[in-house]
Parts: structure tokens; sequence; C-alpha cells
């Protein structure tokens, strides 16, 4: 994402605010953790995912995947950059929903977004895309993208935090 103080305009300038926080948890508390933070984001949300290596942002994604009830659990698309996890059909429902994991850690250089269909990506409506190491595309999310923070406390919990830009 772009820097919080990053304007498009010299007059507006753009802020973070948090809008959820968990409580702190461990994998048996993961779901709940989970299943709250889905409280605060729709279909067609872009969330950037940001964590220190090791902080548990697949293991996350593969949670919230299971919890809407992917049909394929969840795991590290490092290798193949992009994994998609369909979603089962709801009775109802007409349009295709899908969890999208990206993971930029082995982008060099950001032509190489164009080759994933980076825009498109950017703007599947049915689709929630959750992006690890954000910092690779920093200019290349949409300004409606959210931030989602993991950190490690000292006792070994996560605490995750989800954050969206505000003007000024």
């Amino acid at each position: 994402m772009k820097h919080p103080s990053t304007a498009d305009t010299p007059d507006e300038e753009k802020q973070l605010r948090c809008i959820w926080r968990s409580q702190p948890y461990d994998l048996s508390q993961l779901r709940g953790a989970v299943g709250s933070f889905f409280q605060h984001i729709a279909w067609g949300d872009v969330v950037a995912v940001q964590a220190p290596m090791g902080t548990g942002k697949t293991t996350f994604v593969s949670a919230l995947a299971q919890v809407l009830g992917a049909q394929d659990v969840a795991s590290s698309p490092t290798f193949a950059l992009c994994q998609e996890y369909p979603l089962e059909e709801r009775a109802g429902s007409t349009e295709k929903q899908t969890i999208r994991h990206l993971d930029l850690y082995r982008i060099q250089h950001d032509s190489e977004l164009r080759g994933l269909g980076w825009d498109e990506l950017m703007e599947d409506a049915g689709a929630i895309t959750l992006v690890e190491w954000p910092e690779r595309a920093a200019d290349h999310f949409p300004d409606r993208a959210k931030l989602l923070r993991i950190e490690r406390q000292p006792d070994g919990l996560r605490l995750a935090s989800l954050w969206v830009r505000e003007t000024a």
C-alpha cells in the first residue's frame, strides 16, 4: 500500500484508521479471530497482509478459507504467487465467491504484476483478495484496499488489526 501520508493531490492527505483489533489469539483461538475479522470485510475487498516472516500470515488466510467453506485448504502460494480457493456454492447465490491469496515475496520488479493480471485481480467483486508482502506492490493497490497487520506478542500469542485509508 502507498505510504499513509501519500496524497493524490496536495490538499488531500490519506490517514490510516484502525477499524478492528483482535483479542490476543493462539492456534486454538484462530477461527474465532478470523470470524471476527470477516465481519469487517466484504466481497470485492483487497487486503494487504503485513507481518514479519513466520508470524502466521498464511495460517490466517488458511483459517479464513476454511471458515468460509473453501473447497480446498489454503497453503502458501509462494511458488505459484497466486492461489484461489473457490467457496462451495450457497443456496440462492448466483455468483461464484473465491478467496484469493497472493504472495509477492518472489516479485523482483513491479512489472511482474502485469503477468499476474494485477489490475483485474484488484477489481474482482466475487473475491476477497489477500496479499502477502504487499510492499512489493506498494504503489499498485487500489485506494480502497485495507491493511491487515499481524503481530507476535512476547507471550507467543498473535494480535491482528485491520486498517482503512481515510481522507483527512
